[in-house]
């Protein structure tokens, strides 16, 4: 692909930084966040209820910043009300802490979250794995322009559904090999950051925020092989659970490379994981993902 003409310009993106982190407290260990723009199928992005219930947690939390957790998508939100958040504290050691979210709309349970908080210490040191050679993101088109420059070629998917504002400013690496094709390989890469970022100072909430963005195009790896990666008239992927481990502290307002893969479709799920670099090649988080995949009927 030549270089691209806005390589220099910020992708416009739907979800403002302030929004993604309003999350304010309604009684002890109850919280209230909004529930933002709807996704591509209609419901809560669920990155949100990720930073959200993280974000909640860490209310409950003194200073500790979030290791790693585990959650399940239960039901679809609505983006028409407000989402409550419970905390229930489960431990606090001197190094430790361990929390379950539940996030609730109009009495239904749509989401659950295990999360746990460690406080650093000195220990073993080793990262075995490398960023993938890719170009660097100055000299990787958005994937609006991407879908601006092919909309001849692309399905109507795909520019319905990546054209216009996304949730975080993204741009992927060759994504004519699988939005114009099948590969055999389910894997993808892409650079990826929010901007607003910059004014956010406190490092915890900057998980919240990686763990938001975390959500975007993961799970969509385990489709690739199969179908156009992206929810249509004739394929619905929907996440299942996800789960993600913080390594390193990480910047969200500078670029970061989320290389995923997936090992394995059956049954109807497919599993996705993903490793998130940052320019010097530091893996900050590990991520992992299961989708529904499903072939839809007209």
């Amino acid at each position: 692909m030549d270089a691209p003409i806005d390589r220099d310009d910020h992708a416009p993106t739907r979800e403002p930084i302030s929004d993604v982190l309003d999350v304010t407290q309604s009684s002890p260990d109850q919280f209230i966040g909004s529930a933002g723009a709807r996704n591509h199928i209609g419901s809560v992005f669920g990155g949100r209820l990720l930073a959200q219930s993280l974000l909640s947690a860490m209310k409950t939390v003194e200073a500790l910043p979030a290791s790693s957790f585990h959650a399940y998508f239960l039901a679809a939100g609505r983006t028409d009300m407000p989402i409550d958040y419970q905390v229930t504290r489960l431990r606090d050691s001197r190094r430790f802490a361990n929390r379950l979210i539940t996030a609730c709309q109009d009495g239904q349970t749509i989401f659950t979250m295990m999360a746990e908080f460690h406080a650093a210490e000195d220990g073993f040191v080793h990262q075995d794995a490398s960023m993938p050679p890719v170009p660097p993101p100055e000299e990787v088109a958005s994937i609006q322009h991407f879908v601006r420059e092919r909309a001849g070629e692309l399905a109507q998917a795909v520019t319905h559904n990546f054209a216009a504002a996304l949730v975080i400013e993204m741009r992927p690496i060759a994504p004519e090999s699988y939005l114009l094709a099948r590969p055999a390989e389910a894997a993808r890469s892409f650079w990826f950051r929010q901007s607003g970022a910059a004014a956010v100072d406190d490092a915890r909430l900057q998980q919240c925020l990686l763990a938001f963005a975390s959500d975007y195009w993961l799970g969509g790896a385990s489709a690739i092989p199969h179908f156009l990666p992206t929810n249509s008239g004739e394929f619905l992927i929907t996440s299942m659970d996800h789960s993600m481990w913080f390594h390193r502290p990480a910047r969200c307002e500078e670029w970061m490379l989320h290389q995923t893969s997936s090992p394995s479709a059956s049954d109807g799920l497919g599993l996705s994981r993903g490793q998130i670099f940052d320019r010097d090649g530091r893996l900050v988080a590990s991520t992992a993902q299961e989708c529904l995949l499903r072939r839809l009927r007209g």
